[in-house]
């Protein structure tokens, strides 16, 4: 009996612990999304491109963008501009030919990679405000944050 307070303080606890909305670490991500309407009117940057063997950074990733709208995408390669064609689904998305001007950009430029690789693009997700684009056969993930 001397031990009932310290029983029914805890059972207490344990109850206003377990109907509190969970917050920070152990919150529950909000779910992917892989609605069309998830991607269209935002620039996203590029932030890398992971496949099996390598992950790359972007170095400045303003300098690598690409923005949807009207079936059109409007890129930025690093010091070149250019665009084409999108076809997109939920869940779902490719680039046709992309055009773009045709400057020398710096020897360190990752515009090459960029465009390389928006090519092979063929899934996409949406989670935690964060645009993961999946490349063809599981090749790799490219990821692009929402331009400030």
């Amino acid at each position: 009996m001397k031990h009932l307070p310290l029983i029914l303080s805890l059972t207490l606890l344990l109850f206003c612990a377990s109907i509190l909305p969970v917050t920070g670490a152990h919150a529950k991500s909000p779910a992917r999304q892989t609605s069309a309407k998830a991607i269209l009117g935002t620039t996203w940057m590029w932030s890398s491109t992971t496949t099996p063997m390598e992950t790359i950074e972007a170095e400045v990733p303003a300098r690598y963008t690409i923005a949807l709208e009207d079936g059109r995408v409007s890129a930025r390669f690093d010091c070149n501009r250019g665009g084409g064609t999108y076809k997109l689904s939920d869940g779902t998305l490719s680039f046709g030919m992309m055009m773009s001007t045709m400057m020398m950009c710096a020897p360190d430029s990752q515009d090459l990679v960029f465009k390389r690789d928006l090519q092979f693009v063929t899934t996409f997700y949406v989670e935690d405000g964060v645009l993961y684009l999946g490349l063809d056969d599981g090749a790799g993930t490219m990821e692009f944050r929402p331009a400030p």
